[in-house]
């Protein structure tokens, strides 16, 4: 399927590395970003009515335009690499959709459909904060 020209922009993809700090706790730190092409629209449906709820709201669904490769690491865990621009994605890694490259990631990629173009279905960092705690109110 082809991409619509006039929705078709730049965004940022920035590689999620988990880092250990002195106690032994993790965070993730996110590498810089890397530029694609793509197009985001808006996650609706029934299939993702159903599978994500009350999150809808907060899900994208994002076509990368090119063509990519699998690859596997050492763990297990699948790449898709994009020969011509570079462009390593995977679940788990930020996406800059509407904030610029090099800031922090609002977007965070869930799941990724290895359909031609590549499309990701990516959710938003501050949904998945304030959902943690189970919408319970402290203080």
């Amino acid at each position: 399927m082809r991409m619509k020209r006039s929705r078709v922009k730049e965004y940022f993809c920035r590689k999620a590395v988990p880092v250990k700090d002195r106690e032994g706790g993790t965070s993730l730190e996110y590498q810089p970003s890397a530029a694609f092409t793509g197009e985001v629209w808006p996650a609706g449906g029934k299939i993702q009515a159903e599978q994500y709820g009350n999150r809808l709201k907060y899900i994208r669904n994002v076509k990368i335009q090119g063509n990519y490769e699998t690859v596997p690491d050492e763990k297990g865990r699948l790449h898709y690499v994009f020969p011509e621009t570079g462009l390593d994605v995977m679940e788990g890694d930020g996406l800059c959709l509407h904030v610029p490259g090099d800031a922090p990631p609002d977007y965070r990629v869930i799941s990724i459909r290895p359909y031609t173009p590549l499309r990701l279905e990516a959710e938003a960092l501050a949904a998945s904060k304030s959902t943690g705690n189970g919408g319970a109110r402290m203080g």
